[in-house]
């Protein structure tokens, strides 16, 4: 299917993915999967996309393996977006890797430029339901970050963020394996 679907002008692609949304689940799912490994510039193995998964600039999303986007997402990749394996994302998240501008005075706010800014979600992170994760941040590995909560900055490796804005409150004990590194920056521990 994915050998067919890559014969398709990338316009009808994306048609595509928005149709996909009028098959039952598991056709459908096939569906957006394939087309997904299509469209990003990266997409691993075993990646579920729900229904109504708004994607936009998908050429600029990287995912790993293992991940899963729940239903009535909105995920925008115009400033770069990684996400790493073994990510699952609740209902309703959207994750905005850009920031509208206001500094040109003689242009309305909606009228002025945007910015992308990329973000990273790391290995092993539960985003809750209805979360913003706005552009520029990373969230380290084996992270969680609460339902409803706006991410405006980074989140270290192994918390749990919560708030709006989000904020580290506790650390779940992150266990990383020795040699790899969070998203955040935290060195490895060995």
């Amino acid at each position: 299917m994915e050998k067919l679907l890559g014969l398709l002008p990338r316009p009808l692609q994306k048609w595509l993915w928005t149709l996909s949304d009028l098959l039952p689940d598991l056709p459908g799912m096939a569906l957006r999967y394939c087309l997904l490994r299509r469209l990003a510039h990266r997409c691993g193995d075993n990646v579920l996309i729900g229904r109504a998964v708004e994607l936009r600039y998908p050429e600029r999303l990287s995912i790993g393996s293992n991940v899963s986007i729940h239903k009535q997402c909105y995920v925008d990749a115009y400033g770069g977006l990684t996400i790493d394996d073994e990510v699952s994302i609740a209902h309703q998240t959207s994750i905005v890797s850009f920031q509208h501008t206001w500094n040109d005075e003689s242009l309305t706010i909606r009228d002025n430029p945007v910015v992308g800014a990329a973000i990273s979600i790391g290995r092993d992170v539960w985003i809750g339901c209805g979360c913003r994760i706005l552009s520029g941040v990373s969230i380290g590995n084996r992270s969680v970050v609460a339902a409803g909560a706006v991410v405006t900055k980074s989140v270290p490796a192994g918390m749990l963020a919560v708030g709006i804005p989000a904020r580290p409150v506790k650390s779940i004990g992150c266990t990383e394996r020795a040699g790899e590194s969070s998203v955040a920056g935290t060195a490895a521990v060995e």
